[in-house]
């Protein structure tokens, strides 16, 4: 496949290299890249150069098709992820510039990997403001992979700036690369404890929930039983049309206060689903209660 590393505009600016898998010596610089299209990939490997032909090798990939998650890649995600950043090269000096430009393009990704955190950060704060129905372990799968994609990419500039085969130039932007993919992966450890202490938080909340809808159901059964044992339903069985709402109107009303104390009492905030689920229930009961009246013998 052939690329252009540079600006096509300017003959003098990039240089026509051929992508190959052949393997070629010298040293490895970092190579990391975020793709576009429809699909994101994550790209983490190294590459090398003779100032002629560049050879990339993808240790690891990711996509977010479906949330970040580890997955394969072709050569065609390889398309433009070399065209960045453009140098004027000369052929005194045309795979040192090469190389310059490959780590110097895998240092700019980190930036693009940051923009990644905030993107979970923003999911995150969604989840908690409850302005979006995102799943909590989705959440989490997600930055697990993202974590062991930044540190993959560390492990491979680690890698160079240990092997320190290059100039001082290609060493500097490996040993930024090094420390600004350090503190993304400090970042999202840290980010995904705070998630995890939040998951535990969640369900505590959910068993709450779920007592205070016990709770509900017990009302539901016991008041009305409490409500017929006070008044006694002798003088109102079987139901007649003039008798039924003297019976069943305590009953009702009694389930409504019950209903919307819980209600205001639930964790987190009370959607209009909410009331309207209870009261629901609450006609429901009611009109077993009221078929059962007009059915007694």
């Amino acid at each position: 496949m052939r690329i252009l590393a540079g600006d096509p505009a300017d003959p003098d600016l990039g240089a026509e290299v051929t992508l190959g898998e052949g393997r070629l010596g010298g040293a490895a610089v970092p190579f990391l890249r975020i793709t576009s299209g429809e699909h994101r990939k994550i790209l983490v490997g190294e590459a090398r150069t003779d100032g002629d032909r560049v050879e990339v090798v993808i240790r690891a990939a990711w996509s977010d098709e479906q949330g970040w998650r580890q997955s394969t890649w072709s050569p065609e995600d390889l398309t433009g992820t070399l065209a960045e950043p453009a140098h004027r090269i000369e052929e005194r000096e045309k795979a040192l510039t090469i190389a310059k430009a490959l780590a110097e393009g895998s240092r700019n990704t980190v930036a693009d990997l940051r923009g990644l955190r905030y993107e979970m950060e923003r999911q995150i704060a969604d989840l908690l403001a409850q302005r979006k129905n995102t799943a909590l372990r989705m959440l989490m799968a997600q930055l697990v992979e993202l974590s062991m994609a930044v540190s993959r990419a560390r492990d491979v500039a680690q890698e160079a700036v240990r092997e320190g085969r290059f100039t001082t130039v290609v060493m500097r932007h490996c040993e930024a690369m090094d420390a600004g993919l350090g503190d993304e992966v400090t970042r999202l450890q840290a980010l995904l404890s705070s998630v995890s202490t939040f998951a535990v938080a969640q369900e505590g909340e959910a068993q709450q929930r779920f007592n205070t809808l016990a709770a509900a159901a017990a009302a539901g059964l016991g008041l009305p039983a409490l409500i017929l044992s006070l008044y006694g339903a002798d003088d109102y069985l079987p139901f007649t049309w003039d008798k039924a709402w003297r019976a069943l109107t305590p009953i009702a009303g009694v389930l409504t206060v019950a209903a919307g104390i819980i209600l205001l009492r639930m964790p987190g905030r009370t959607t209009a689903r909410r009331y309207l689920v209870a009261f629901g229930l609450i006609a429901g009961l009611v009109s077993v209660l009221l078929i059962a009246g007009f059915l007694a013998p």
